[in-house]
């Protein structure tokens, strides 16, 4: 029997995934209306067509109540979102936020920021209502399933007080981890340990039960700078139209070997200057539009699939690596040995372009979704 239990803490504790004490934790909440006719109807009636600004009323209406009833509901950070844009969360320790022509970011910090405020043009009507819910305090992913719950109270009764049917909001529970790859090469020591349990279960093992029916998605998105060492050993021709081709060629044959030496069967390499979203979508269409690029991903097949996506006339910025884990790849209700081979992978490939280890950052950032409707 002591036998038995030894085999089992070693086969688990390969599951834990080491980060330097400073990875920093982010979780926020979507919740999505879809914007009808009908509920426009409930909110303020008719519509004025002529007038200059036609939805103002009506999103001020809208925007107040919500802003009354999760203030009642003890939430301090809520935005309210009518702006066609796709919402994206980062930590700062300078609350902004920062629009592009298809994206709002919204910098914050946890342990000290807070307000309520609405982004929305009168003149135009969205496409959807999004109300962006901000964790708040020190103990993010300890306290992630009780914020949760209390978000879920608060749509309901937003829900109620329109006057929607059942299920027409959709919820979205997105959690980032996000850390330095290199801190120990820089002379951290501090560690802390992650077993990334799927949300569902993290949150059940916390007593705070949610509903069955859910999707869920897991990946992890490493960022690495276009340093000029990754140049170094590629014959670029500036004066052509494709100068570089073999640049990314190499780039590319580099990321596949450190995924194969990895055993890593899903993953997408991005170097076009595109921003990628994941989504849960069982049919997987990947789509670019403009400055984004939507990845679908179905959990439940665990067939190998990548996703290459460069352009040999530009350089980017960043490129960026995608990693997508598959139902295959929560063991014991857990994705550690996934995050484990993700972080090994961007190792292999920093050790075939000598990455400076000790000086430069490559970030990486643990993404866990999940999404139920209320």
């Amino acid at each position: 029997m002591r036998r038995t239990s030894s085999i089992l803490k070693k086969h688990r504790q390969g599951e834990r995934v080491y980060l330097p004490s400073d990875a920093r934790d982010n979780q926020y909440i979507l919740a999505e209306i879809p914007l009808t006719d009908k509920l426009i109807n409930l909110i303020c009636g008719d519509i004025d067509e002529t007038s200059a600004k036609p939805y103002q009323k009506f999103y001020q209406t809208l925007s107040h109540k919500v802003f009354e009833i999760v203030e009642e509901h003890s939430l301090s950070h809520v935005n309210f979102v009518a702006n066609n844009r796709l919402v994206r969360v980062r930590y700062s320790g300078e609350q902004q936020v920062l629009h592009t022509e298809q994206q709002s970011f919204f910098f914050y910090c946890p342990e000290h920021n807070s307000t309520f405020k609405g982004y929305f043009d009168g003149a135009i009507r969205a496409r959807k209502i999004k109300i962006l819910f901000l964790a708040t305090g020190q103990e993010l992913r300890v306290n992630s399933g009780k914020f949760h719950n209390k978000v879920y109270q608060a749509i309901q009764a937003i829900s109620k007080s329109i006057g929607l049917a059942k299920n027409e909001i959709k919820l979205r529970d997105h959690q980032h981890l996000t850390f330095d790859v290199f801190a120990k090469d820089k002379g951290a020591t501090n560690n802390i340990n992650h077993t990334f349990r799927e949300i569902s279960d993290r949150y059940e093992s916390d007593g705070e039960n949610i509903t069955s029916d859910h999707t869920s998605i897991t990946y992890v998105v490493a960022s690495i700078p276009m340093a000029r060492r990754l140049l170094k050993g590629v014959d670029i021709d500036y004066l052509s139209d494709m100068p570089f081709t073999q640049f990314y060629q190499k780039i590319e044959n580099i990321f596949n070997k450190s995924c194969e030496v990895n055993q890593i069967n899903q993953a997408a390499l991005l170097a076009s200057g595109v921003s990628p979203f994941v989504r849960y979508d069982e049919n997987e269409v990947s789509n670019v539009s403009g400055e984004l690029i939507s990845i679908g991903v179905n959990p439940n097949n665990a067939k190998a699939r990548f996703c290459v996506h460069w352009e040999a006339d530009k350089l980017v910025d960043t490129l960026r690596f995608v990693f997508f884990a598959d139902k295959s790849d929560e063991t014991h209700h857990n994705y550690g040995k996934f995050v484990n081979q993700a972080i090994a992978a961007v190792r292999t490939f920093s050790d075939e372009v000598d990455w400076k280890k000790e000086s430069d950052d490559i970030i990486v950032r643990v993404h866990q979704h999940i999404m139920l409707n209320v």
